[in-house]
């Protein structure tokens, strides 16, 4: 379960702090500051807070997916933003319905977004990809380094055993200003926002 809240910074506008017990991480989404100098202070200071420095492990080079999963309010989530020499050519998002994800949450949420991805990539005769990924059981269990024991990772696995992209994976540590990272998790937390405001 993730958790969120909205926090009202004055003459500034709202700020959403997120918390991923998963991955003991927070992180905050500014767009509701739509003041860009005031936004950029705020991302600042977060930053420096905690020891963000900005740098990022990307080549932009060839074809690069960053993919993240959310669960939020017993919904769960998956976002995926697809680059082209660093220029975004796809992005993907939405939810997984509760059959699909039984007990496995937000993972459920980060498979789904690799798994949209690849199918992607297939159907567009993209044969060799990077992809970036805060989560480790999507390298080990794609490798076959880890064991499929649950119903969902065994989905997973058989899916990418039939796949004839090249992969290149590579781990980063999540909420520490990875872009591309960021910009998955916010799409995931956004599809679970947008899926709630509509019940």
């Amino acid at each position: 379960r993730d958790y969120m809240v909205k926090i009202k910074v004055i003459d500034f506008g709202i700020v959403n702090l997120y918390y991923k017990p998963t991955h003991d991480t927070y992180s905050i989404i500014i767009q509701e500051i739509y003041n860009k100098k005031k936004s950029v202070i705020i991302q600042k200071y977060w930053n420096e807070l905690n020891g963000i420095t900005g740098k990022d492990d990307y080549k932009n080079e060839g074809y690069e997916i960053d993919v993240d999963g959310s669960y939020q309010k017993g919904v769960t989530s998956y976002g995926a933003v697809i680059r082209k020499n660093g220029i975004i050519i796809k992005k993907h998002s939405g939810i997984l319905d509760k059959s699909e994800v039984l007990d496995s949450h937000q993972v459920a949420g980060e498979i789904e977004a690799v798994i949209k991805s690849v199918e992607w990539c297939k159907k567009n005769r993209i044969n060799k990809i990077t992809v970036y990924y805060d989560y480790i059981g999507l390298e080990k269990w794609a490798n076959g380094i880890w064991k499929a024991k649950k119903e969902i990772s065994k989905r997973y696995v058989n899916f990418m055993r039939f796949d004839n992209i090249k992969i290149h994976w590579v781990k980063i540590k999540s909420h520490t200003g990875k872009k591309w990272n960021e910009y998955a998790d916010r799409l995931a937390a956004k599809a679970i926002e947008e899926h709630l405001r509509k019940k």
